[in-house]
């Protein structure tokens, strides 16, 4: 009797698959879109901050005007207005406990200055 030998093969031998169909990633350019004027806009970006440290920057003034103005506590804004700011305030407040983790755990990522900022709002 004459043994034949097939190869046997369970699983593919090469496996690809995307993990964001429909997305491409280049790294060496940005498109920011349509812009009125995209030179000061790379400018801003270059020399102010990203555009999540410029979102930050405002979110953090907000705060401070929402608590100034003690609005949480107004008559003059409706349940919803006032959970509106509640849920704004709480996005603000996880992003400082996200900072504060990184601080705490000398993340390069922060600056000096956020590191101080971070930890002094979460004293």
């Amino acid at each position: 009797m004459e043994n034949v030998y097939m190869p046997l093969q369970f699983a593919p031998t090469s496996l690809n698959q995307p993990i964001l169909p429909n997305w491409s990633f280049n790294l060496w350019s940005v498109n920011l879109g349509a812009s009125s004027n995209a030179a000061i806009e790379q400018e801003s970006l270059q020399t102010v901050g990203s555009y999540g440290k410029q979102i930050g920057h405002l979110a953090e003034a907000l705060e401070l005007v929402i608590g100034k103005l003690k609005l949480l506590e107004s008559k003059d804004l409706s349940q919803s207005e006032r959970d509106t700011l509640r849920v704004f305030l709480g996005d603000v407040s996880a992003v400082r406990k996200i900072k504060v983790s990184l601080a705490k755990a000398g993340h390069p990522a922060l600056s000096s200055d956020e590191h101080g900022r971070a930890r002094e709002r979460a004293a």
